[in-house]
């Protein structure tokens, strides 16, 4: 059974902590960083076993400093598993499960069921339930582009999806090479020469 924690406690392992609509609190993780949360969030300790830890957010907004190596800290929630590569990001939660993550530094691993993305400083990847983490896409893309890449990961008439796809080629600059090497394996494989080109414009394969 899990027990609500006050702001001054220590948030033992299936514990959770949950802020009000004024209310801000901060978690240090461990030696390992720092965990703010927003009003209106609940966020629990699911483990910290072996100095690696792992939150769970179940609603609300989390930012992240974690200055650990690698893999040692994790962030359930309801659509996607946040995998810290040494960063610091903000992790958003909906009442719907769906989820958002923004990256400030360092690198983002997000992961459900196999299905992974790599998400760099400076960029954004959405994640849904039953189908886990987008496409990756950096925050200054156009809504247009960014719409088209949540047409492509999230559902659509075979139609849209190709209309999207081609809006997406057509967009894409040379910072966008992290978006296309996702698609590679988010398309069919009709569709996959048309991403491999356009990635190769800017990247070009080794031989």
């Amino acid at each position: 059974a899990s027990s609500a924690v006050s702001a001054a406690s220590t948030l033992g392992v299936g514990h959770w902590l949950e802020t009000d609509a004024q209310a801000r609190a901060s978690i240090d993780v461990g030696d390992i960083g720092r965990v703010e949360v927003d009003p209106d969030t609940r966020i629990g300790l699911v483990g910290s076993r072996d100095g690696n830890y792992r939150l769970r957010l179940e609603r609300g907004t989390m930012h992240a400093l974690i200055w650990a190596p690698p893999g040692r800290f994790f962030v359930d929630t309801p659509s996607s598993t946040a995998v810290d590569l040494g960063c610091a990001y903000t992790l958003t939660v909906d009442d719907d499960g769906a989820g958002m993550v923004r990256v400030t530094s360092g690198w983002v691993g997000f992961e459900w069921r196999g299905r992974e993305s790599f998400i760099p400083a400076g960029a954004v990847c959405p994640t849904r339930r039953q189908l886990g983490p987008g496409t990756p896409r950096y925050e200054d893309s156009s809504s247009a582009f960014q719409a088209a890449l949540d047409t492509i990961d999230f559902g659509g008439t075979p139609a849209a999806r190709a209309n999207a796809l081609s809006l997406v080629l057509t967009e894409a600059r040379d910072r966008d090479v992290v978006t296309l090497w996702h698609l590679l394996t988010r398309v069919g494989p009709p569709d996959r020469g048309a991403v491999f080109d356009r990635l190769a414009s800017f990247v070009p394969a080794p031989s």
